[in-house]
């Protein structure tokens, strides 16, 4: 065991007698996350806990609470096809000071902000390593260098009514930051909590404006002008809404706001965000299921077929670029069962959203050849060679069927760097090793 970052997690463990609670339908991430803890981190104690289920995971955790014992949550985005927002919501509602960390499989800025503005503490994008794992919980445990100290220390005395010593450390954090958000925020709160709103409201303003895309800030102001000055308020939760759009709450209260002013164009335009905001969300929900299904049931492609189907109709006039692994799936399904001219139709569906991804142009090629039709195959591979003229060399197969289908219409000078990739990439394929020797010879 080395590193810093591997003490902290080591000493969560065996000295604060820490554990961890596992949300996760996922075997690999299960797997690993034991891994980190019992084979790299080296812990003896039987500390990890985990759950396929929300329910499953909620009570697991009131247990460790009532016996005030320290947890750090693993939860994934999605469980059983459900999205965990409300229960993210309705955890840091009861337990202010969980450490929860989110599990995701993709990285779009606006779900991130959504997830820190909602108060977990980390996100991991899986597929994770053990040191982006190990790191993470690092960070979880105990936030890194003198700043994040002083600010527990502060967070506490104010937690316990020591105005003055929580002033105090404030200070300490703006001399070593000048500036600092969290040191503004710091002293705002002490304000706050002592009836100063003027003074609160002043170092919330300051905090802000050192920080304009930090979230938290604005969040405070919010707080602060609720009840007092609804304009400012409204102000600022609309900056909040541009900087983390997926807060369907937040748009339903701006648009009641509306309602009150009898200002009914603006509230039915942020009524309807919020509506597309959770539409989306359910959607997600049933795009996740169905392709999860359609993964248990890959060897049969009459069945993906009819899974990714549903996802495509599911998700509608929401499809994006993001999606286009959908498209991909269905089209090897469609040819899989014979059904080419399908699959070309899927595949041109799908360069309607993406039309310069050399990857569709590479899967519409097999689906013409396929179908026989080699000269239509021809001009789909040399689109997606005009879109990347190296998207071939990262795979053996990929390069096989170029090389295949170019020395097929005897096009050998385009046919023989694919073969040289193909064998490059295994010297143990006999059968491109002699493709290029043979197209050596005829090119010359």
């Amino acid at each position: 065991m080395s590193g810093k970052y591997d003490s902290i997690v080591y000493e969560y463990f065996e000295k604060a007698q820490g554990s961890i609670v596992l949300i996760s339908e996922d075997p690999l991430f299960k797997k690993m996350l034991s891994s980190t803890i019992f084979k790299i981190i080296g812990t003896k104690r039987d500390c990890l806990f985990a759950v396929e289920t929300l329910q499953a995971g909620l009570k697991k955790i009131q247990e460790l609470t009532k016996r005030s014992l320290e947890c750090i949550v693993f939860i994934e985005r999605m469980v059983g096809g459900v999205t965990s927002t409300d229960t993210l919501l309705t955890l840091k509602r009861l337990l202010p000071d969980l450490k929860i960390i989110v599990l995701v499989g993709e990285t779009k800025r606006e779900n991130i902000a959504f997830f820190y503005e909602i108060g977990v503490s980390n996100v991991i994008s899986k597929p994770a390593s053990m040191n982006n794992i190990i790191e993470k919980m690092a960070f979880t445990v105990k936030p890194q260098g003198k700043l994040s100290e002083l600010m527990s220390i502060g967070k506490r005395c104010l937690a316990a009514g020591k105005y003055m010593e929580a002033m105090q450390v404030a200070k300490k954090v703006l001399q070593l930051k000048p500036e600092s958000p969290a040191g503004l925020m710091l002293q705002g709160d002490i304000h706050i909590a002592q009836n100063e709103l003027q003074k609160a409201l002043d170092c919330f303003h300051q905090a802000h404006e050192s920080s304009k895309i930090y979230l938290e800030p604005i969040k405070k102001l919010v707080d602060a002008y609720r009840g007092v000055d609804e304009n400012e308020m409204l102000k600022y939760m609309k900056k909040l809404d541009r900087l983390s759009p997926l807060n369907a709450y937040r748009k339903t209260e701006i648009g009641k706001i509306h309602v009150k002013r009898d200002e009914m164009e603006l509230a039915e335009s942020y009524f309807d965000q919020a509506i597309e905001t959770v539409t989306k969300e359910a959607m997600g929900m049933i795009s996740s299921v169905a392709e999860s299904i359609s993964e248990a049931v890959d060897t049969n492609p009459g069945m993906a077929e009819k899974y990714l189907v549903k996802v495509l109709e599911a998700k509608g006039k929401t499809l994006g670029k993001d999606d286009i692994a959908l498209f991909n799936k269905l089209g090897i399904a469609l040819r899989g069962q014979g059904k080419w001219k399908e699959a070309i139709e899927n595949y041109a569906n799908a360069l309607r959203i993406s039309p310069e991804d050399e990857g569709l142009f590479y899967n519409m090629g097999m689906a013409y050849y396929d179908g026989g039709d080699k000269r239509m195959a021809v001009k789909c591979f040399d689109d997606a060679l005009r879109i990347n003229p190296d998207f071939y060399k990262a795979s053996e197969a990929v390069s096989m069927n170029l090389g295949t289908l170019y020395a097929e219409v005897r096009d050998y000078e385009r046919a023989l760097p694919c073969f040289e990739s193909a064998f490059k990439l295994n010297p143990k394929n006999g059968q491109a090793r002699r493709k290029v020797a043979a197209l050596k010879d005829a090119v010359g």
